[in-house]
Order: C-alpha cells, then structure tokens, then sequence
C-alpha cells in the first residue's frame, strides 16, 4: 500500500535536482553579466559623446556639408599683391561650391561667383585709370635708349603674382609669361618662354586632385601654349582635360577655335 502513495513534493518543484539548481546558478549569473555588459556599453557611448562633441558633430554632417567646408578653407585671404586675382581666385571657389555643395545654398553661391566677378572687374578697371592718369608707360618709352618691347615687358612684369598659393594664381602667371615672350623683346624670349612653362608645372603640381581643375583653368593654359606657339603641347592638354573634367561640347569647341585663330 505504501508503494501505491505517490509523493507530490516534487510535481511543484521546477529545481528539485542537482541539475537543475546548476544550470539556474548559470542563468542568473548570465542575466547579471549581460546587464553589467549593457550598462557599461550604454556609459561608453554616452562618454564618447560628451568627450569628442567634434567627432559627434562631423558624423552627422551630409556629404555636401563636408564638401562645402573643404572648399571653404580654400577661400583665398591675405597675401595678395593685385586685389583682383585674389577675388578672381574666389570666383573659382565660389563656382566649385555651386557645383559640389548642398542644393540649398547653389543660388547663393552662383550670386557669390557673379559679385566676386564684379568686384574683380572693377579692381582692374581703377588699376588700370591709375597707370593711365600716372603716366608710367609713357615716361618709360620716351626714355632715352627704351625700347617699345622693354615698355610692354616692364608693364606685364608688375601683373606678376609673387605671392600664389593655388594653381589658379600660377596658370594666371604662365599667361602673363607667355605674353612677355610674345610680345616683349626678343632677346628675353627665351627666358620669359620658359618661365611661362615653369609655371603651368607649378600649376599642375600643386593641384591636389584633378577635381581642382577648373575650365578657366584650361583655358588659361591654352592661351599660354597659343601665344608661346606651341599648338600641338595645347592640343594634347585639350585631350587630356576632356578625360580629366569631361568639358561639354561648345567648351571643347571653343578652345579648338583659340589654337586655330
């Protein structure tokens, strides 16, 4: 009869064994270690975030906006000695930023191209009432012994930037070389050529990417290889801007007409 008695002490029992209390030992030490794991997780984020706010603020920027801030530290500031290259050099950036940066802000960076243009322009234009109201050209060639060609290369000498910092400043003094060595005195022809090819591989060396090369840039470079006479050196640049910047059509066109001319 007693065999028939079934003990119910442990029909209620969910850990009764030995087994059973083990593996429970391991299930609450899992369930605390993966809350500690949490929590110390939870706190690294959150001090990384306090600790390098920079690094916060920068991951959470769009492409553009990080294109806009590279192309922004390439404004050009001080260090110029003609007023109106640095506000030309800033038409470049100006034009890069309407191109690269954020869609919102194209208009007012394409106003930006059109007043810094303006600015340039105008720059120029009492520089160039200055020279004439001053009268230095013509005292040099009523000079004793000065010769026409030594006016236009003393003139086109002062348009010399001496104190570039970008690709854009070099191209623009290769152009002014180049004039020099055609238009200035022959004997100097030689000199004033190579220095014009000096700087168009200054130009091109200090160009980080060939994303920097803009199609003044190209243009610049070919009326320099035109007036230094060297058409075939400025057809093969032709080609090899059209796989770096992939120029239109009438751009391309255009620039074939200036060898041609």
């Amino acid at each position: 009869m007693k065999n028939n008695v079934k003990n119910t002490s442990c029909e209620t029992c969910y850990i009764c064994s030995r087994k059973h209390k083990v593996l429970a030992w391991f299930a609450l030490v899992g369930i605390f270690l993966c809350g500690m794991l949490t929590g110390v997780s939870l706190w690294g984020y959150k001090h990384a975030r306090t600790a390098n706010p920079a690094a916060e603020k920068t991951l959470f920027k769009r492409p553009c906006q990080v294109k806009e801030e590279a192309l922004m530290n390439k404004m050009p500031r001080g260090g110029w000695s003609d007023e109106s290259e640095k506000h030309l050099a800033a038409v470049s950036v100006y034009k890069k930023l309407a191109e690269n940066g954020c869609s919102e802000n194209k208009d007012y960076f394409e106003k930006m191209v059109i007043a810094e243009t303006e600015i340039a322009r105008a720059i120029k234009d009492i520089d160039r009432n200055e020279d004439a109201n001053n009268g230095n050209d013509f005292v040099e060639y009523n000079e004793a012994g000065v010769e026409p060609c030594e006016v236009i290369e003393r003139t086109l000498q002062r348009r010399i930037d001496y104190g570039c910092d970008m690709a854009e400043c070099h191209s623009y003094n290769a152009e002014i070389y180049a004039k020099m060595a055609e238009d200035g005195c022959v004997k100097n022809k030689e000199l004033n050529t190579q220095k014009a090819l000096n700087e168009l591989q200054i130009a091109d060396g200090v160009r980080v990417n060939d994303r920097e090369l803009s199609e003044n840039d190209v243009r610049t470079t070919v009326n320099t290889y035109k007036k230094l006479q060297m058409q075939n050196e400025a057809r093969r640049y032709i080609k090899k801007a059209e796989k770096l910047i992939n120029p239109g059509v009438d751009f391309i066109m255009e620039l074939q007409r200036v060898i041609e001319e």
